[in-house]
């Protein structure tokens, strides 16, 4: 394979040389040289092309390919310790949620009572202010409206609180799953201990 690529290489570059040489010394037409130099340049490229394309496509790849660092990979098992802290996060925010979940239902009962509160001082200033006006009875109308948006706060802290209560229960889920999963993983890994 390389003899013929020497052969089909050398053979054009021999043409142009006598070309060249002989042209040159008898004084021919410039043009004529150049052409027939141009020509045999061209032949040279496309019988190599042609002839030998396998090797150029072997050329072109090992031109492309840049070298490949090796990479390596780390080995990770799962130890008794990394089941443990991973059940202890778990049980941490179950027990997060457990007092998230207690804090929104004391706020919900807590707006509960406000809410028959301002409903009872709500209806009693309504008789009242029907009947006649007084002091009196704008007091208590404004103590029910008081009442009122009393029982709307709270209401907002229970709602934020029944949300963070939400999340936190979602985030205990997770961490109960990564947990199982360690604890298959570990046993996986060290089979003496299932």
């Amino acid at each position: 394979m390389n003899a013929l690529i020497v052969i089909l290489f050398t053979v054009p570059l021999l043409l142009q040389y006598y070309l060249v040489n002989t042209l040159t010394l008898r004084r021919h037409n410039m043009k004529t040289a150049l052409l027939l130099i141009y020509s045999a340049t061209i032949y040279s490229a496309a019988s190599v092309a042609s002839f030998c394309p396998t090797f150029l496509r072997q050329q072109q790849r090992l031109s492309l390919k840049s070298p490949q660092p090796i990479k390596s990979s780390a080995l990770f098992v799962v130890t008794e310790e990394d089941v443990i802290a991973k059940v202890e996060e778990a049980e941490a925010l179950w027990a997060k949620a457990y007092e998230a979940r207690k804090t929104a239902n004391e706020l919900s009962e807590k707006a509960e009572a406000i809410g028959q509160d301002a409903e009872v001082s709500t209806s009693d200033a309504t008789e009242a202010l029907k009947q006649s006006i007084s002091l009196e009875k704008v007091a208590d109308a404004t103590n029910a409206q008081n009442l009122s948006l009393d029982l709307g706060n709270v209401l907002d802290q229970a709602l934020k609180a029944q949300e963070a209560a939400d999340e936190i229960e979602a985030q205990a889920e997770k961490a109960l799953a990564a947990s199982e999963a360690a604890l298959e993983q570990h046993l996986i890994d060290f089979p003496e201990n299932a």
